[in-house]
């Protein structure tokens, strides 16, 4: 997979998207996706080269800059589209690439300094959210800020959370340095309620959790400060999901519990890359390592579950997951099953976690994710054609 590519998907995700596996055709990469505005897969979007279009099956494409509308479909559906030159990559590493297998590992994209100015500015601003805050409550399941703060009074985003993005400076380099931010909107009856804000490189990036000043500093590292010995990491694909871990597993929360940090990686597609970093900076083979994954089923792929293990059999770790037959269950949505009582809540959290299986386990425990029959396949390249005919 491409830079671009993965940045696409990124980028979807991050809004809220549901996307299903890849198919290759003549035309580029396709992939079958959900918006989030219904519970079918409406939506396409094919990858080729340095561009990327999306067509909707159901109504309009709603997507901000820097996407931008398309012509529409043969059969009138409406389209958009963005290119790596709007994300920041380098078209020549698409255009000039040799042949997958010479293709040497991708450079780091160099970080947007307007997008990085912004995102240290806001929070330099020292605005600190209260506690109620509607990302904090959502669901009526509360969870501890982490370390978040607010876009500042006067910014066009005032209210809503900044969750700053830091990624390693290098490959296996324990040093990081900010890289973007996700927004977190006050508004959270908004679809989705998060964006990632523009010009923020989101490929192996993650929001720490607890944030700490330190992390803004030039030649900032983690270090045993953040990370003592015997700390376990559990990596989540959202913030909210990263603070309801923090909220059940900090000592303040339960003492005598094992101390635990968190790493939200943003999306399910950015596992790997995460868990790739913990292994070549030896974080994984000094600390317990948790990947913990929302429970996607069928129509999303089990994209969170595959990639969740995925990670951990690259980092050495476990995998915690809840087997049920609710998409997308996560340790936020423990929480809000026990709104009305925080203390059992936070004890479903650190079960949830405690509970973690091996890779192997997750895959004989859900062969529905990882045992797809052939007839499932041929039925889902069938269904592209029609939606594309």
């Amino acid at each position: 997979m491409s830079a671009f590519e993965q940045a696409v998907l990124n980028d979807l995700e991050f809004r809220g998207w549901r996307i299903g596996k890849p198919h290759q055709g003549r035309d580029g990469t396709m992939y079958r996706a959900n918006d989030g505005a219904g519970s079918s897969d409406a939506q396409t979007i094919l990858i080729k080269d340095s561009i990327a279009v999306v067509t909707s099956h159901r109504g309009g494409v709603d997507l901000p800059a820097p996407w931008r509308a398309g012509r529409e479909a043969k059969d009138g559906s409406p389209t958009a589209y963005i290119t790596a030159r709007d994300l920041g990559i380098d078209l020549s590493t698409i255009r000039h690439a040799p042949s997958r297998a010479l293709v040497p590992p991708p450079a780091v994209e160099p970080v947007d300094p307007t997008c990085v100015s912004g995102v240290r500015a806001a929070w330099d601003a020292k605005v600190f959210p209260r506690d109620d805050h509607p990302q904090f409550v959502k669901g009526g399941a509360w969870v501890h800020p982490g370390g978040l703060r607010e876009f500042p009074p006067g910014h066009r985003h005032a209210g809503d959370l900044i969750a700053p993005l830091f990624r390693p400076v290098a490959p296996g380099s324990l040093s990081i340095e900010l890289c973007g931010a996700q927004q977190l909107l006050r508004d959270t009856t908004a679809t989705p309620d998060k964006y990632i804000v523009s010009g923020s490189r989101t490929a192996g990036a993650f929001v720490p959790l607890p944030l700490r000043q330190s992390f803004f500093e030039a030649g900032a590292k983690i270090g045993a400060d953040w990370l003592p010995s015997g700390t376990r990491i559990v990596v989540t694909e959202g913030v909210r999901t990263g603070q309801a871990v923090r909220t059940a597993t900090a000592q303040w929360a339960a003492a005598g519990s094992k101390e635990t940090v968190v790493l939200a990686a943003l999306s399910a597609h950015n596992l790997p890359a995460l868990a790739r970093w913990l292994k070549a900076s030896g974080v994984a083979a000094s600390h317990e390592v948790v990947i913990a994954a929302d429970n996607d089923l069928r129509k999303s792929d089990f994209v969170g579950i595959k990639k969740a293990v995925e990670a951990a059999e690259i980092c050495g770790g476990k995998v915690a997951l809840v087997d049920s037959n609710k998409p997308g269950f996560d340790a936020h949505d423990l929480l809000i099953e026990r709104k009305h009582d925080l203390r059992a809540g936070m004890a479903a959290v650190r079960e949830f976690i405690d509970a973690a299986r091996s890779p192997d386990q997750v895959r004989a425990d859900r062969v529905d994710a990882f045992d797809l029959l052939q007839k499932n396949r041929g039925e889902e390249i069938e269904h592209y054609a029609e939606l594309n005919r």
